[in-house]
């Protein structure tokens, strides 16, 4: 009874002879349609939560309805037990849980769009990047401007390391572990964003711990900024396969431009 009523709801209560199992069998089919819209429309954008409390929702119900018919069978003189098939339900929970995470909100800030960003720079992934243009932007021409970049950005970490030491956490073979990436207060408005690009170092102090245990601890410090990234948010697009016309209420954070100058 339970198994069955875990595979199509509503299974478990039309054995039962309860009709309120046809009402399930038809809302298993639109919740499930129901959920892929609501996250093909939102999961990458701004209101991404909104597509995991309607997945709880989802899964709630799917459970419920399974034990509710068990609970009736019990009740009309069925033999107890078999409530350890609900684990069956696991490997599922797992799959949609773990995909929500891994896509949800990729966009939906301008610290996840640029993440996505520096991402694919790290990885030579120019045409994943381009999209992330509010004009996409063309790959080879982007593939080109990392290639400048990188060689500027290892100089630079190779001079400050030559500066500060072994201690400063400087290393030219990985320039991106020595990028901060901040959004800078107060610029934040009208859908629009700011973030700083600055090259950082680490500095060991002498402090104490708890008051009077003389201890050393590091800190970040600013070696220089490098640019900035402006960013400004826009509605999602609805995907094609949805009807024409319908509007996306979830937003998305785009790149406007990167401004990290090259010298000489």
């Amino acid at each position: 009874m339970l198994r069955r009523a875990l595979l199509v709801w509503g299974t478990g209560h039309l054995a039962l002879g309860d009709r309120r199992g046809w009402l399930l069998l038809l809302i298993q089919p639109l919740a499930i349609c129901g959920l892929v819209v609501l996250a093909a429309l939102m999961i990458e954008g701004t209101r991404w939560l909104a597509v995991l409390i309607a997945l709880v929702g989802f899964v709630l119900l799917w459970l419920g309805q399974a034990l509710h018919a068990h609970y009736l069978a019990q009740r009309g003189g069925a033999t107890g037990g078999g409530e350890i098939q609900v684990v069956a339900l696991l490997p599922v929970l797992v799959v949609l849980l773990g995909g929500f995470w891994l896509v949800g909100g990729a966009l939906g800030s301008p610290g996840a769009t640029l993440q996505q960003y520096v991402s694919a720079w790290q990885n030579g992934n120019p045409a994943g990047a381009a999209q992330l243009f509010h004009v996409p932007a063309d790959s080879a021409a982007l593939t080109a401007t990392w290639q400048a970049q990188r060689q500027y950005l290892a100089a630079l970490v190779d001079d400050a390391a030559r500066q500060y030491g072994s201690q400063a956490g400087l290393d030219p073979a990985l320039p991106f572990n020595s990028l901060r990436f901040e959004e800078l207060p107060g610029q934040r408005g009208g859908g629009r964003a700011v973030v700083a690009i600055d090259l950082v170092r680490r500095e060991r102090f002498e402090t104490e711990l708890f008051g009077f245990i003389p201890t050393a601890a590091q800190r970040t410090v600013l070696v220089r900024r490098l640019g900035l990234v402006r960013l400004h948010a826009e509605a999602a697009r609805t995907p094609w396969w949805l009807p024409a016309g319908m509007a996306n209420p979830s937003r998305v954070w785009q790149i406007d431009e990167v401004q990290l100058t090259v010298d000489g």
